[in-house]
């Protein structure tokens, strides 16, 4: 039978991370490699003293002259492009060919780097801190007259700067809070994650999230990283939460660490394996004790062990060769025991073994004389049971329910590796069950190509 642990209110850290090779791919892939681009427009020119009107006309193309290169500093994400630009443009007209401004070359080069600083604010709002900067590599000129070059880096940077004063300005107003509060609005919600446990029970880890964390966007050698703690009471139950979405609490800050979580199963050794135990210890051993009527010995046949509301009760039944006696005398015992928990060795002994009550008698005295100081001694000393097997099956169990993306709604956690530890004992009517605390470091591994090729119309 399925039983649930208690609700434990939990922290749930996860850390996701993004490798820049994956970004630089993205953006190779999204960003076209080169740009063209031609127009026409009425204009009157001074040129000499001239004043020279016509349609002026122009093409350019604009193209990436090698890799696109992302790295990280600081938290800030830092994107460079090179870049090279060339194209003619001229004025039609007479007077524009006689002065030869009806078809003139210009080109140029330059390295631009946007630097990209990601954050969410207490109240869910995304803010982006964006620095556009450019070196020029080949400075921009325009060839004019036979060979003449005319240098266009002051009007050039002028153009730039404008433009890209309104590119930051345009990606900060692209932030729409509201709409990204929806969306994880839309996702705050209880979540079941169903699991297998050893005893073939299907249970669910209930997570009902209470509160959130986030270390903001960091930066690594080669990844991008972000980590966030989600505050939550969890359980292990038969049955599922109800995923309705609740109301978001405030974003709190938390480190930037690998993730730490945390949560209670039980497994259980079902009590035909302590009765092994005992048997082995102590079926077919004959104890003795001197008496004043004699010589008393004590065979154990069996030992059969259940559980009680307060710990374990242990039916042994023997047979005992008493004085003034021919045959042996069968009979039985109810020993009464409490499981205890070695958390360090992983191991269950039983400890304050008693007699249950029984009438007073002079051969009763005798027999409880052989158990008190014979077997209960035997039993404390010898009988322990070894649950590190179950909790390596265990954690190798969880480990692969969680690498498994199809119970983790795709969520790429890679190869967790589980920590389980023994935190406390339980006695059920055929069983001992264990309270075991599951400790796990979870990284999402965001195949963010994937993701986006996911969500982006073609």
């Amino acid at each position: 039978m399925a039983v649930a642990t208690n609700v434990h209110q939990s922290r749930l850290s996860t850390r996701a991370r993004i490798d820049y090779a994956d970004l630089v791919a993205l953006a190779d892939e999204q960003i076209p490699s080169e740009h063209s681009d031609n127009g026409q427009q009425k204009t009157c020119k001074k040129v000499i003293g001239l004043k020279v009107c016509g349609t002026a006309r122009w093409k350019y193309t604009v193209a990436r002259e090698g890799q696109i290169q992302i790295s990280g500093q600081d938290d800030f994400v830092i994107i460079n492009v090179p870049m090279r630009f060339f194209g003619d443009t001229g004025i039609r007209g007479d007077v524009a060919k006689v002065l030869k401004i009806n078809a003139m070359d210009f080109s140029g080069a330059l390295n631009a780097q946007l630097r990209l600083k990601i954050d969410v604010n207490e109240s869910w709002c995304p803010s982006l801190q964006t620095e556009i900067t450019y070196q020029w590599t080949v400075e921009p000129h325009l060839e004019w007259v036979a060979g003449i070059d005319v240098n266009l880096r002051d009007k050039a940077d002028k153009a730039i700067r404008k433009q890209l004063a309104g590119l930051q300005q345009s990606t900060s107003d692209a932030i729409d809070c509201n709409k990204f509060r929806e969306a994880i609005q839309a996702q705050w919600k209880p979540h079941n994650i169903p699991l297998e446990l050893p005893d073939n029970n299907a249970m669910y880890l209930n997570i009902m999230p209470n509160g959130f964390s986030f270390s903001g966007v960091k930066t690594e050698t080669e990844k991008l990283g972000l980590a966030f703690s989600l505050d939550a009471q969890t359980s292990v139950q038969s049955h599922i939460l109800t995923t309705e979405p609740q109301a978001l609490p405030a974003l709190t800050r938390s480190e930037y660490q690998p993730g730490s979580t945390q949560f209670n199963v039980l497994i259980r050794a079902a009590y035909s394996q302590l009765s092994a135990l005992a048997d082995q210890h102590l079926s077919g051993k004959v104890f003795t004790e001197s008496s004043t009527a004699g010589e008393v010995s004590v065979t154990i046949n069996s030992v059969i062990l259940s559980g009680n509301p307060n710990g374990l009760t242990m039916n042994v039944e023997f047979s005992a060769k008493l004085p003034g006696k021919k045959l042996p005398v069968p009979g039985t015992v109810y020993l009464t025991a409490t499981p205890v928990l070695d958390a360090f060795t992983q191991t269950v002994r039983l400890k304050n073994i008693s007699l249950s009550n029984v009438l007073d008698s002079t051969l009763w005295n005798t027999l409880a004389a052989v158990f008190n100081k014979k077997i209960i001694a035997e039993l404390e000393e010898k009988a322990e049971i070894d649950l590190g097997p179950e909790l390596t099956k265990l954690s190798t169990m969880l480990e692969s329910q969680l690498a498994d993306p199809t119970r983790t709604a795709g969520l790429n956690f890679g190869k967790p590796e589980v920590t389980v530890i023994l935190e406390s004992l339980v006695p059920e009517q055929s069983n001992l069950a264990a309270v075991v605390r599951v400790e796990t470091q979870l990284d999402i591994e965001v195949p963010v190509k994937d993701l986006f090729q996911k969500h982006v119309k073609r």
